[in-house]
């Protein structure tokens, strides 16, 4: 490997697995979080949506700075507000503080896709699909750091001081980065940032959230529900007719005429709604009370899931070199396929008492082939990019994969709000006492939405061209 690969990849790496770790972190704490702050499920679902929801605006955004002023400048800057707002997280004293903390933390999802297009910039083509599929792999690193040691830290002590253990090592980062990571060219700042798109995204999606999260209370079939869902996308049919006609959009149209683009693009938001909402699925079943769930404590669940995380640590190099030997789309194909039978598998065994290793070994399987499809469509976008519409493109494949990630959990919320059972918890005064927790439909159903996601993306991975051509766009 040329000195440029071992210049740039790991500390871009240590930084994406330092903002994974605090992102994952509190996974395993979201029925605690519930407790704390004396919320519902569908709340609780907005701890993770609201971050992925000012992610999903941000990105293209910090894109077209990154593209305009230098992707070191931007990247630094993004590196010092996040850390602010991971400090704000740890000391919220409410549930309201906590959104607004978390909400302003999503600028640092904007730090992986700004990494790949400073690797694209500096690592030979043929190091580059390895330097990718690390970088992809960080997500898997970073769980499998936050979910035993960062569950162990809020068993014992709280998921806020979790929090905080993360700050002293991003400072470092930052300053390591500031130190060895050269200026990146720029473009001059003659584009304009598309404000009208941005409110019009962000509305739609913020108002078909709560749609989401308050029809378990309003009603499935109430006016309220519909209101909301049309108004939703009334506003996210203003966005599609602002993006036609604007000279810089916040997603541009036109992308979508290259399908080795547009697959990337659409199977993003498709795989990011499915993966949020398995993973926090997953939470719930393993810390519910016996029969529904395992009854698994903050560090059990953590030590539960690590492995499944080092699958994915695994998988993503694997995938990243198999590209190179039979292409994209067998790649895309096979993953997304296999993804599919499996998922369906589980939205049926979930329903029967299976033991958590049985569980585990299927998980497994299902998040290795899932990061394989993740991994080869961020290879083949980046591929498929003229080198000085790189960041652009990468925020716009991150704001897609936010909006997923945006409505998984909300959705998984809704629906473990709507199916409930009754627990019994003993007596009071000979009075029998019942808890209502999710029922195990609730999962299944999870589960059936996350398979026909995936079956989406074996579809549209049948428009790909094996030979990824950047000529195709202005």
């Amino acid at each position: 490997m040329e000195r440029a690969f071992l210049r740039y990849v790991p500390i871009l790496a240590f930084i994406t697995i330092m903002t994974m770790y605090v992102e994952m972190v509190i996974l395993p704490s979201l029925p605690e979080i519930e407790n704390q702050f004396s919320i519902t499920s569908s709340e609780a679902s907005w701890v993770l949506s609201s971050e992925t929801l000012a992610g999903m605006t941000l990105a293209p955004f910090l894109g077209k700075l990154a593209d305009s002023y230098g992707r070191k400048k931007v990247l630094i800057s993004i590196l010092v507000v996040y850390i602010l707002s991971v400090f704000l997280t740890a000391i919220s004293p409410n549930y309201s503080i906590l959104l607004i903390s978390r909400s302003i933390q999503g600028i640092g999802l904007s730090i992986n896709p700004i990494a790949y297009t400073i690797l694209r910039e500096r690592i030979p083509d043929r190091e580059l699909p390895i330097a990718q599929g690390i970088i992809a792999s960080t997500f898997a690193i970073g769980a499998a750091v936050a979910l035993p040691i960062g569950s162990y830290i809020s068993q014992y002590f709280s998921w806020e001081f979790a929090y905080e253990t993360a700050i002293p090592l991003l400072i470092l980062s930052t300053i390591i980065i500031y130190v060895i990571l050269p200026s990146s060219e720029s473009k001059g700042s003659d584009r304009k940032i598309d404000d009208v798109g941005v409110i019009l995204l962000s509305l739609s999606f913020l108002i078909l959230g709560i749609g989401l999260t308050e029809a378990p209370t309003w009603g499935w079939t109430s006016l309220q529900f519909f209101t909301s869902l049309l108004l939703s996308i009334l506003l996210f049919y203003l966005f599609a007719l602002h993006i036609s006609k604007s000279r810089n959009p916040i997603i541009d149209p036109y992308d979508f005429k290259n399908p080795n683009v547009a697959v990337p693009l659409i199977s993003s938001f498709i795989t990011g709604f499915g993966l949020f909402l398995t993973f926090q699925s997953l939470v719930f079943i393993f810390e519910l009370p016996s029969p529904i769930g395992y009854g698994m404590t903050i560090l059990q669940t953590g030590e539960t899931m690590a492995p499944i995380a080092l699958i994915i640590l695994i998988a993503g190099p694997f995938f990243g070199r198999l590209v190179t030997k039979i292409g994209y789309m067998k790649v895309i194909l096979t993953s997304s396929s296999v993804s599919s039978f499996l998922l369906l598998f589980l939205a049926y065994i979930i329903s029967l008492r299976i033991s958590v290793l049985e569980l585990m070994g299927f998980l497994s399987l299902i998040l290795f082939f899932i990061s394989g499809m993740n991994v080869t469509r961020v290879t083949l976008l980046i591929a498929s990019s003229k080198r000085e519409r790189m960041s652009t493109l990468t925020g716009t494949n991150t704001s897609m994969r936010l909006m997923g990630n945006t409505l998984g959990p909300i959705v998984v919320g809704s629906l473990e709000d709507t199916f409930k059972t009754p627990i019994f918890e003993g007596y009071l005064n000979n009075i029998p006492i019942f808890a209502f927790v999710p029922s195990r439909l609730a999962f299944e159903y999870a589960f059936l939405i996350s398979m026909a996601t995936t079956v989406l993306v074996t579809i549209l991975a049948t428009r790909i061209r094996e030979r990824p051509s950047t000529t195709t766009y202005a």
